[in-house]
């Protein structure tokens, strides 16, 4: 009897000892899980502060896209497959052509020796690059940067130039061109007013024109254009942003 004793306490804390083995692996288990998923998100956060960083017109796609798939009532495919048709960030193989710069514009960094006087401040609402177009609602290149202000603000030169065009379109609106030395011009789209006149020298932060939705437009704000030697580039290399404003 003594023996049986013996045995069914020996299986008894055999049994306890598992047990606890047990539960201590599923905390394991679980803890390992939980800092996995804090790392992936912390990976995540921080991959987005870098886009938005590195290049702020695909962190606007990326915004984008994200607005547009929780407005709607999707499968996980469904999400899924939205996603990788605004991919912003390019595959490999045959795709990496279509986020390419576009024919006659380039993603390059550049350097202009004299400093910039900002045209107007306000905030960024489309910038240079891919984006979803506000008016058609289709994935396009932006080949200016979109600066929101009050409508009638003043417009001022980027640069020492020439007023060598003046002009309005129906996607433009009024636009005023300056011509700048070494290869360098910048254009200011849909003002409501242009106040220099064709053939003027204006220097920098002289007012040219003032701030309107005339030409294709949701709203007022001006369309900033900087291009060297015949290329559009971005002038977010030039102006400083903060928390999307300039």
């Amino acid at each position: 009897m003594p023996e049986e004793n013996e045995i069914l306490n020996v299986t008894n804390a055999d049994f306890r000892r598992r047990k606890k083995n047990g539960n201590e692996k599923k905390k394991d288990f679980f803890t390992h899980i939980i800092f996995i998923q804090f790392v992936v998100t912390a990976l995540l956060i921080g991959g987005l502060f870098a886009v938005k960083k590195v290049s702020p017109h695909n962190f606007e796609i990326l915004k984008e896209t994200y607005t547009q798939i929780m407005k709607n009532d999707m499968t996980v495919r469904e999400v899924f497959g939205k996603i990788k048709s605004y991919a912003t960030l390019p595959q490999g193989g045959d795709d990496i052509s279509v986020f390419s710069a576009q024919t006659g514009t380039s993603f390059s960094p550049y350097y202009i020796s004299s400093e910039i006087c900002v045209p107007v401040s306000g905030t960024v609402s489309s910038p240079f690059g891919y984006r979803i177009n506000p008016v058609t609602k289709t994935f396009s290149f932006h080949s200016g940067l979109d600066i929101a202000a009050e409508e009638g603000e003043k417009i001022k030169a980027a640069y020492y130039g020439t007023v060598s065009r003046v002009d309005y379109d129906d996607t433009s609106g009024n636009y005023i061109e300056l011509t700048h030395s070494d290869g360098l011009v910048t254009r200011y789209l849909h003002c409501s007013e242009i106040i220099a006149k064709e053939g003027m020298v204006v220097r920098a932060g002289e007012t040219i024109a003032l701030v309107g939705s005339t030409g294709r437009s949701t709203g007022p704000h001006l369309h900033f254009v900087i291009e060297i030697d015949g290329e559009k580039v971005n002038p977010l290399y030039v102006l400083d942003v903060n928390d999307n404003k300039i």
